[in-house]
């Protein structure tokens, strides 16, 4: 039984020294050339990456920028607003929406228009006629709201049309 403890407390006691010497030896590799050498190039690859994404930001926002400044400069757009946020109204909103839009793309097909100008020019000489489809529609559906048309520079959110993304910012409109 002696034998047994002794041999017990002097195993314990290598164990000890033994994970002693290894703290000592990790202790000394901590401090090694190598690792230095590698915390430098493990440094230099974070800071590479940074700057990767950095690029990769400023790229990506340099390019919304110019597809959405060229966007607005080449499209005009129709903005109807609803009398209010009831289910109805809304619903008369896109039955006025969808008579105007069918009602332009008759004008600009008949006359062969290219350019946001001359569809701008052509809202400008037909707003009476405008004003007529969105008040015949809107009667015909069984209300009685004022309409109101104007042709500017508007602000508009961000908005997709199926496939179509417009970004939010400033947009020539037919505002209704």
């Amino acid at each position: 039984m002696k034998f047994i403890r002794r041999f017990k407390k002097a195993n314990s006691m290598k164990i000890m020294q033994s994970i002693n010497k290894i703290n000592r030896i990790n202790m000394k590799n901590i401090w090694n050339t190598k690792n230095i050498k590698n915390v430098k190039i493990v440094k230099k690859y974070l800071l590479l990456i940074t700057v990767l994404i950095l690029f990769l930001v400023l790229s990506a926002y340099s390019y919304v920028s110019a597809v959405s400044n060229n966007l607005s400069d080449s499209v005009f757009r129709l903005h109807v607003i609803a009398n209010s946020d009831s289910k109805e109204d809304q619903e008369l909103k896109y039955m006025v929406r969808d008579g105007l839009i069918e009602y332009m793309n008759s004008l600009v097909n008949e006359n062969n228009l290219k350019s946001k100008e001359d569809v701008i020019n052509l809202a400008k000489e037909n707003i009476d006629n405008f004003k007529n489809i969105a008040k015949q529609i809107i009667e015909e559906n069984g209300f009685n709201y004022d309409v109101n048309i104007e042709i500017g520079n508007f602000s508009f959110p961000t908005k997709s049309y199926g496939d179509i993304s417009f970004p939010a910012g400033f947009y020539d409109a037919l505002k209704v």
